[in-house]
C-alpha cells in the first residue's frame, strides 16, 4: 500500500509538472505571436504550401488578355487611343465571356469621338466592369472612371492590392470607401457579372448570390444617423502558379491583345470571366505574390487568380482563432509529454518527428480545404518545448538533489554513516551560505572522492581475487569477469565472453540443464561441483538484487583439485603408516606369542632380539613423525649453539660406515679446510645431513659412490650429497619434499615412509636455510645452504609466528 501511495504521488506530481510546464509555454508563445518576427513566420511557412501544391489544370472559368510586350510593338507604346482600346473590347466581347474586366484606369478625358467609341463599345458588350483606384494626389481621393464610361459599364470595382509587412501581396480587401459609397473589389463585381447575382454582405457574412464568400479580418459592424462603418475584410486568394510563356500547362489561357486586334483564331472564351491588362515589361503593374519568381506577377493576374477562387468556391481563407487555439494547445500538451517522456535526442528527433507530420496535416487542410493555419505559433512550441523541458527536468533535479544533500549531510554529521563512507565528514554549513551551490559541490566533491577510492578497493579486491567471478544480466548476457574467470575459460577452451547459457552446456552438469528456463523460473542452482579439464570445480551462483529488468546472477568459480589430491594423500598416507606401524607390530606380537610359548626353546634369544628391533624400528618411524607434527605445529623449537662442522662430519661418517659397507657402497666426503663458524641445533642438523646420506646409499646401485662435499664461504655453508641413481623427472622433483611422497621408481622398489626429506626441509628452513634438489644423467644432487649465524630467538620466534602453518591433519596429507 505505502508503494502504491508513493508512486500514485509520484504520478500525481508529473501531471502537475506537464500542466505547469504547457501553461508556461503557451503563455510565451501567446506573447511571441504578436510580434513581428512570429507573424512573418507563419506567412513564410504558408507560402510553402503554393509552392509544394502540384500546378492546377488550366481555369476553365477565367481567361486573361494580356497588353504584352507583342501588342506594344504592333499598336504602338502605351497610352493607347481609345478607339484601339473599344476594337479590344469588341474583339473580346465577339468571344460572347460571361465578364469582361478591364483593369485599365480611365479617368481622364481624351479624344471626344474615341471615347464615344469606347462608351459604345461598353455598351454594346454589357458586362464589362471597369477598374476604380485610390489617388496619391490630395486633390482628390479616388481615381473613376469618367462618368460616360460608367454609365455604359456593368459595373466597377477597386483594385487595391494589400501588401503586407514583407512587401508580398497575399490578398485583397472586400471593399474600399468611396464618397458615393464603399466599391467592391474588382474581383468580386467580375464574378457577380459572370455569375449574374448580386454581392451582398449581413450579419452572417459576405455572400456572392447564394454563395457564401469567406473573408478573414472580419468585424462587427456599427453604424447611427448620418454615418456607418466599415470592417476590413480581407480576400486571402488562392494562388495558382505563375504564368510564364511557353508553359506545358498554363494557369490561365492567356491571350495577347494583339491576337485579338489581328483577328487572329484564339482559344474559346465563351461563359468566362475574361480580364484585360497589363502584362509588358515596361509596365509597372506588377506584384510580388507568394507563387512568384524573379519577375514579380501582373497585376491582372492577381485579380484573376481571385475570381478563379470565386467562381469555382475554392476561395482561400484562414482557419479561425478558437481551432487554430485548440490545435495549438492539443500540440503543446503532446510536445512537452514526448519530451518529459523521452528526454534527450530521443525526445528530440520525436519532436522533430511531430512538427513534420503537423505541418503535413497543414499541407493537407491548405490543398484539400483550402485553409491556411498560421503555423509560426506551433512551430515555436515545438522549439522551445525541449528547452523549456530540460529546465523544467533541471529544476525538479536540483530540488531532489538539494534535497537528498540535506538528508545525506545530515545523516554523515549524525555520524550515521555507511561502513564503507565512515571516513567522510562534511564540513560544517553555516546558515548564511546553505542556498549556495558551495556546500553542495564540496559534498559531491567528497562523495566522488570517497566512491571512487570505494570502486577501486572493491574492483581491485574482484580482480586479485583467486577465484572465477562473473557477472550475468537476467537474459545471460556477461556484464562482468575477472582475470581468473577468463583463466578458467581458457584453461576450458572456452570463450570468455560466453553467456549464462551456453556455460551452463558446457558444464555439462544435470542441475545446469535448461539454464534458459531456469531463469525465468526457479533460478540457477546455488552450489555444484563438477570434473572438467582434469580438474575439479566448485560452482556458487548467486542471485543479485532484482530490477525492472529481471535478476542478475553472480557465478563463482573455486579449483578444488587441491583439495580432491590432498584428501586422496590424507587416504594414502593414513594407509601407509597403518602399513608401517602393522609390519613392526605383527613382528613383535609373532615373536613374543612364541617366547610365551616356548620360553626355553632355542630361538628365544633371536626372537628377543627381533622384538626389540622391530620396537625400535617403530619408535624410530614414530619418533620421526612426531618431529615433523612438532615443528609444524611450532612445539620443538632450535637450540642455539655453536657447531663444529669437521667433527659433526666426522661423527656423521662412523655412523653410515657400517651401513654403506652392508651395501657395498663408499662413502667419499670432502670438508673445506677453512669453514666459517656455524650456530644452530646441532642434533637437528645432524639429523639432516643423515638422512641425505643415507638416502643416497639406499638408492645408489651396489658398487657405487656417495659424495659429500661441505664447503662455505663467509656468510653461508654448503653441504651437498651426491649419488648416482635413476634420475628424477622435473615434475616429480617439485613435489620430492612433500609429506609422504615418493618417486615412482622408489615406490616400487624400496620401501620407505615418505617423510625424510620433509622432516629435513623443515630443519633447514627452521635454520633461515634453502635445500634444493636436480637430476641428471649422471645422479641426483640435493644441495643445503645454511646462513653462518642463525636469528636471535625473538626473531625466530616471530618469524615462526608469521608462518601460516598447516596442522597435523594438512602434514598428513601433504600437498601437491
Amino acid at each position: 500500500m505505502k508503494a502504491q501511495s508513493v508512486n500514485g504521488e509520484r504520478s500525481r506530481n508529473r501531471v502537475k509538472s506537464w500542466l505547469v510546464l504547457n501553461l508556461l509555454l503557451l503563455s510565451l508563445v501567446a506573447a511571441l505571436s504578436i510580434t513581428y518576427p512570429v507573424e512573418e513566420l507563419s506567412r513564410r511557412l504558408g507560402d510553402i504550401y503554393f509552392r509544394l501544391r502540384r500546378p492546377p489544370p488550366t481555369s476553365s472559368s477565367v481567361a486573361i488578355v494580356l497588353i504584352d510586350d507583342l501588342s506594344l510593338s504592333r499598336y504602338g507604346r502605351w497610352p493607347w487611343p481609345r478607339s484601339l482600346l473599344a476594337r479590344l473590347v469588341r474583339a473580346t466581347a465577339a468571344q460572347r465571356p460571361g465578364a469582361i474586366g478591364l483593369d485599365i484606369l480611365l479617368s481622364e478625358a481624351e479624344d471626344s469621338r474615341d471615347d464615344d467609341d469606347l462608351g459604345k463599345a461598353l455598351q454594346e458588350a454589357g458586362n464589362v466592369v471597369l477598374a476604380a483606384k485610390l489617388s496619391g494626389s490630395s486633390q482628390r481621393l479616388w481615381v473613376d472612371p469618367l462618368p460616360l464610361f460608367l454609365a455604359n459599364s456593368a459595373g466597377v470595382g477597386h483594385v487595391q492590392a494589400v501588401e503586407d509587412a514583407d512587401g508580398i501581396c497575399r490578398s485583397v480587401p472586400v471593399q474600399e470607401l468611396n464618397a458615393e459609397g464603399p466599391h467592391w473589389a474588382l474581383a468580386l463585381e467580375v464574378s457577380r457579372v459572370a455569375k449574374h447575382v448580386a454581392v451582398g454582405q449581413d450579419s452572417r457574412g459576405l455572400w456572392l448570390g447564394n454563395d457564401r464568400v469567406w473573408v478573414d479580418g472580419s468585424m462587427p459592424r456599427a453604424g447611427a444617423s448620418g454615418w456607418e462603418s466599415y470592417s476590413p475584410e480581407f480576400l486571402t486568394i488562392n494562388f495558382r502558379e505563375q504564368y510564364l510563356p511557353g508553359q506545358r500547362v498554363p494557369p490561365f489561357i492567356v491571350i495577347s491583345a494583339a491576337e485579338l486586334l489581328d483577328g487572329k483564331q484564339v482559344p474559346a472564351l465563351w461563359g468566362k470571366a475574361v480580364l484585360i491588362g497589363f502584362g509588358a515589361t515596361e509596365l509597372s503593374d506588377r506584384l510580388p505574390t507568394p507563387v512568384s519568381g524573379q519577375m514579380p506577377m501582373p497585376g491582372v493576374e492577381v485579380h484573376a487568380n481571385l475570381v478563379d477562387g470565386l467562381l469555382t468556391g475554392e476561395g482561400m481563407r484562414h482557419v479561425s482563432a478558437f481551432p487554430q487555439i485548440l490545435f495549438l494547445v492539443g500540440f503543446s500538451l503532446v510536445s512537452t509529454w514526448l519530451v518529459l517522456r523521452w528526454p534527450g535526442w530521443d525526445g528530440v528527433l520525436l519532436q522533430t518527428t511531430l512538427l513534420i507530420i503537423s505541418y503535413g496535416a497543414g499541407y493537407w487542410l491548405f490543398a484539400h480545404a483550402h485553409r491556411l493555419i498560421a503555423f509560426g505559433p506551433v512551430l515555436c512550441v515545438g522549439l522551445l518545448a525541449v528547452p523549456l523541458a530540460q529546465l523544467e527536468n533541471l529544476v525538479v533535479v536540483n530540488r531532489g538533489l538539494t534535497r537528498g544533500l540535506r538528508q545525506l549531510r545530515q545523516t554523515l554529521q549524525a555520524g550515521q554513516a555507511p561502513m564503507e563512507l565512515a571516513s567522510l565528514r562534511p564540513a560544517e554549513i553555516s546558515s548564511e551560505t546553505t542556498g549556495d551551490l558551495q556546500w553542495r559541490v564540496e559534498l559531491i566533491n567528497q562523495l566522488q572522492s570517497e566512491l571512487g577510492s570505494l570502486y577501486a578497493f572493491r574492483q581491485h579486491l574482484l580482480e586479485s581475487m583467486q577465484e572465477g567471478l562473473a557477472v550475468f544480466a537476467a537474459d545471460g548476457k556477461t556484464l562482468f569477469r575477472n582475470p581468473f574467470w577468463k583463466a578458467f575459460c581458457s584453461k576450458q577452451g572456452w570463450n570468455a565472453e560466453l553467456d549464462l547459457v551456453e556455460f551452463g552446456r558446457l558444464l555439462g552438469h544435470p542441475t545446469w540443464a535448461n539454464v534458459q528456463e531456469r531463469l525465468s523460473g526457479e533460478g540457477l542452482p546455488p552450489e555444484s561441483e563438477v570434473y572438467l579439464g582434469g580438474g575439479f570445480w566448485q560452482i556458487r551462483c548467486t542471485r543479485l538484487s532484482s530490477n525492472s529488468e529481471g535478476s542478475q546472477w553472480m557465478v563463482v568459480v573455486t579449483d578444488l583439485t587441491s583439495r580432491l589430491e590432498r584428501d586422496q594423500a590424507r587416504a594414502e598416507a593414513l594407509r601407509f603408516v597403518t602399513h608401517e606401524l602393522r609390519t613392526p607390530l605383527v613382528s613383535i606380537q609373532g615373536f613374543a606369542e612364541f617366547l610365551l610359548l616356548y620360553p626355553k626353546a632355542t630361538g628365544s634369544s633371536d626372537a628377543a632380539a627381533t622384538i626389540f628391533r622391530e620396537s625400535q624400528r617403530l619408535v624410530s618411524l614414530i619418533n620421526t613423525y612426531l618431529d615433523v607434527l612438532r615443528f609444524d605445529a611450532g612445539a620443538r623449537s632450535l637450540r642455539r649453539e655453536p657447531i663444529l662442522i669437521s667433527e659433526m662430519i666426522a661423527q656423521l661418517q662412523r655412523v653410515m660406515s657400517p651401513i654403506a659397507e652392508a651395501a657395498e657402497i663408499r662413502i667419499q666426503v670432502q670438508v673445506d679446510s677453512e669453514l666459517p663458524s656455524l650456530e644452530g641445533d646441532a642434533s637437528m642438523l645432524s639429523g639432516v645431513i643423515l638422512n641425505l646420506l643415507n638416502n643416497a646409499v639406499k638408492y645408489s646401485p651396489a658398487g657405487s659412490e656417495v659424495n659429500l662435499w661441505v664447503t662455505g664461504t663467509e656468510a653461508k655453508v654448503i653441504f651437498e650429497v651426491r649419488n648416482p641413481g635413476t634420475p628424477i623427472p622435473p615434475e616429480e622433483l617439485a613435489h620430492l619434499f612433500e609429506p609422504f611422497y615418493r618417486s615412482r621408481a622408489a615406490g616400487e622398489s624400496t620401501p620407505g615412509w615418505g617423510l625424510g626429506l620433509t622432516f629435513v626441509k623443515r630443519i633447514v628452513e627452521e635454520h633461515r636455510g634453502i635445500i634444493e634438489a636436480s637430476s641428471d644423467e649422471s645422479g641426483i644432487c640435493v644441495r643445503v645452504i645454511l646462513p653462518t649465524t642463525v636469528l636471535s630467538n625473538a626473531l625466530q620466534a616471530d618469524s615462526l609466528m608469521s608462518r601460516q602453518k598447516p596442522g597435523p591433519a594438512d602434514i598428513v596429507g601433504g600437498s601437491q
